[in-house]
């Protein structure tokens, strides 16, 4: 049956305008509802990629300035930084070995463990240990961000330098929210104690060497080995690292850290 001009007509059209009308608006909410949350999910995104920034650039910093410390050009440091909801801590996760041989056998043979400032945040970690920045999460193994110059391997000089840069906690070994005070200083030994810090050689005419190998063990071992291979060492068959030179140092520098909230 075809309406005709009049009330039925009519009612039909406010029907259809209705329906319509509900349609529209059940698209716009439901695109709105895609567009916050995927927008929403980008922001996450971007949030976390300076998050990654802000504990790298922090980490750098304090690394930098606990390594001018054990080279001995400044005596301490001290500086608030800014967490950014994070957490910071003074952690002893790794092991690290050195052995040093000539041709009478095993001359020196030491385990260091040189504790590591971490920063995490949402399952990722960064990691500064004895000179060392790399970066690591609960699904992603260590990756290194940049090497130590405390440590290096010469064969065309015949030289191996090994120092390990030992982190103590102070009064504070954890913080977190922000802001925090990060105080640093080197521990000196009390006389009449080696004030070089020279763990080997430490008879004099120094023995002659014929390879240092260092062997890592802990959750940044694939930063540490990636480490010393962009610093000249070469990866053994066991997984650790080795140099062959006649000339080797091996030293234990030690520098406080509190973490005061």
């Amino acid at each position: 049956m075809t309406l005709g001009p009049g009330p039925g007509r009519h009612r039909a059209r406010a029907v259809s305008d209705t329906v319509a009308f509900v349609l529209v608006f059940t698209l716009v909410v439901t695109s709105a509802g895609i567009v916050a949350t995927a927008g929403f999910g980008s922001l996450q995104d971007v949030q976390r990629s300076q998050q990654a920034d802000l504990s790298t650039g922090t980490l750098r910093a304090i690394g930098g300035e606990i390594d001018e410390i054990a080279r001995g050009t400044r005596p301490a440091y001290r500086d608030s930084v800014e967490l950014g909801g994070g957490r910071i801590t003074l952690v002893d996760e790794t092991a690290v070995t050195v052995t040093v041989t000539n041709a009478t056998g095993t001359v020196f043979d030491e385990t260091y463990r040189p504790r590591a400032l971490t920063y995490a945040y949402e399952g990722r970690n960064m990691s500064y240990e004895s000179g060392i920045l790399a970066r690591g999460s609960e699904r992603q193994s260590a990756v290194l961000v940049s090497e130590p110059t405390t440590m290096r391997c010469v064969p065309v000089n015949d030289v191996a330098v090994i120092s390990v840069v030992q982190l103590v906690s102070g009064e504070g070994d954890a913080a977190s929210g922000g802001p925090v005070t990060v105080e640093a200083r080197r521990i000196h030994p009390p006389p009449p104690a080696n004030v070089t810090r020279l763990k080997y050689p430490t008879a004099r005419p120094a023995p002659a060497a014929t390879n240092v190998t260092l062997s890592v063990s802990g959750p940044w071992r694939a930063a540490w080995n990636d480490a010393l291979a962009a610093q000249g060492f070469t990866a053994t068959g066991g997984g650790s690292m080795a140099c062959s030179a006649s000339r080797v140092s091996v030293r234990l520098v030690r520098v406080e850290v509190d973490l005061l909230a």
